[in-house]
């Protein structure tokens, strides 16, 4: 049985110009693909949101989960998470 696609890998689907397969945006697409990769994190309960923690950029993103993902994606982003809390 295969895995469900991450959302980060649905986003950049729908994204890809069906035609050219050149994606949409491309100039602000690693935003809206590490958006994806944190909401991907945070449905698996590796990550969450510190509100008391908030700087310039917003709130703070700390890791709560125990980072043992298999999807090496996943597990990069969480990895560079746990390192420190990071503006979203």
């Amino acid at each position: 049985m295969q895995d469900e696609p991450l959302l980060v890998e649905e986003v950049l689907l729908l994204l890809l110009d069906d035609e050219t397969g050149v994606p949409a945006g491309a100039g602000t697409l690693h935003y809206t693909l590490g958006g994806a990769v944190l909401v991907d994190l945070a449905l698996r309960g590796e990550i969450d949101v510190d509100e008391s923690r908030s700087g310039l950029s917003g709130p703070r993103v700390v890791a709560v989960g125990a980072g043992d993902l298999a999807d090496p994606l996943l597990r990069s982003a969480y990895e560079k998470v746990a390192e420190r809390p990071r503006g979203v």
